[in-house]
């Protein structure tokens, strides 16, 4: 028995010096460890700084020992000095990625591939806009965005006893009709080298083709939508009828807002971000309508505005995926939706804007969902569209089949 008290005093005073070495040497246990880990986000915008300071704070509120670095850069020398950063192995663990510049970012070779799992985990009760079957991998998140639509000044509508168009037909031959008028009947911007910005108009036609074969159009790869269906030759077709002309036209879009404002057009190019602008400028009521009319494939197109990109770097990458699927919660998303006056990311939320509401609806019932063709274009690609794209609609392709070839030879993507 003397035996057995002495070996427990003994084990008792040699934990009590193991504890005492341990603690000499700053290594505690403790009951409930916490990882710490600091995240550094970047992001241009200005005027916004509150609302992601709140979603920040609330982030490392919910998840223990995370801190977030907020970082706002001027959106004129954001790129630049995002690149310079990347050069420098300085990139931020959460970034801002403006959309026109997204092939950039991708080139770096600086940027995690997410996988929609990621993002969106297994149980999770969000569900992406955007259709992603088929799609094991993306570069960036997308977090709002808009609808490419046509605004049409609705007096001038009515004076001419015309009506919303529902087949590209019916739009063609409103153009038609405002062209007795003393109004121009419809103008898209120029860009700075003076050529026609139709990508946004472009956009819903190429995504409603009809495939020519009868098998189902493959609408993730643009060389295929191109050769596959019908949306090309829709798009020839109501270019020829259009005959627009660039002296009728401004450089910028802005300008357009603004001569469309003034009455100057009946119906101009645009999306559903420029609806709080017409609201503060236009004396006159407007309405807008999506484009085609007429669904062959009942798709739609969501325009991602705010993108976010994680760095593939270390031990942080795995916290800065859950920040960044974060921004899909639900309540997030109706947050970025009532910040920025734009359309959700995911489906089931109920923007509390009315205008945005009925766009986001009308998005959300459509049977499929892409992005723009050109928002996931490399430069080059995206160069190369621009410019055929105007030939089309200055009415300088006239073999239609050989130009197509032509194109679809040149596309690198």
């Amino acid at each position: 028995m003397q035996k057995k008290v002495f070996s427990a005093a003994v084990f008792l005073i040699a934990a009590a010096c193991i504890l005492t070495a341990c603690k000499k040497s700053g290594f505690v246990f403790k009951e409930n460890s916490v990882r710490e880990c600091t995240l550094t986000f970047w992001h241009w915008d200005t005027g916004h700084e509150e609302f992601y300071e709140k979603i920040a704070s609330e982030y490392a509120r919910e998840n223990d020992g995370v801190k977030i670095n907020i970082r706002l850069v001027p959106y004129e020398t954001y790129t630049k000095e995002w690149m310079e950063a990347a050069a420098e192995g300085e990139t931020a663990d959460v970034f801002a990625i403006p959309p026109e510049s997204l092939a950039e970012f991708i080139d770096s070779k600086k940027l995690e591939a997410l996988t929609y799992a990621d993002l969106i985990p297994a149980g999770s009760e969000e569900e992406f806009l955007i259709d992603t079957s088929g799609k094991e991998k993306a570069y960036a998140l997308p977090a709002a965005g808009s609808l490419p639509v046509i605004f049409y000044n609705k007096d001038i509508y009515e004076q001419n006893q015309l009506v919303v168009p529902e087949t590209l037909s019916d739009f063609v031959t409103n153009c038609a009709i405002l062209k007795q008028s003393s109004c121009q009947p419809f103008a898209m911007s120029l860009t700075e080298e003076g050529l026609f910005d139709s990508f946004d108009f472009t956009s819903g036609i190429l995504a409603n083709g009809k495939s020519l074969d009868g098998r189902k159009p493959e609408k993730q790869d643009f060389k295929k939508l191109l050769d596959k269906n019908t949306g090309y030759y829709d798009l020839i077709g109501v270019a020829m009828e259009l005959s627009l002309d660039k002296e009728n036209c401004v450089k910028g879009h802005q300008a357009l807002l603004e001569n469309f404002a003034q009455n100057k057009y009946a119906m101009i190019c645009g999306t559903t971000d420029d609806i709080d602008v017409l609201n503060e400028r236009m004396s006159s009521s407007f309405g807008w309508f999506a484009l085609p009319g007429e669904d062959y494939t009942n798709a739609g197109v969501w325009k991602a505005n705010h993108m976010y990109g994680a760095a593939k770097k270390g031990k942080s990458v795995k916290e800065a995926k859950k920040f960044l699927s974060y921004f899909l919660t639900k309540k997030n998303q109706l947050a970025f939706s009532t910040e920025f006056g734009m359309l959700p990311a995911v489906k089931g939320i109920k923007p509390d804007d009315k205008e945005i509401r009925q766009a986001y609806e009308l998005v959300s019932g459509k049977k499929e969902v892409y992005f723009p063709f050109f928002q996931t274009m490399s430069q080059e690609d995206r160069t190369l569209c621009a410019e055929n794209l105007d030939l089309i609609f200055s009415g300088k392709v006239t073999d239609p089949e050989g130009f197509l070839t032509e194109w679809i030879k040149k596309l690198k993507n």
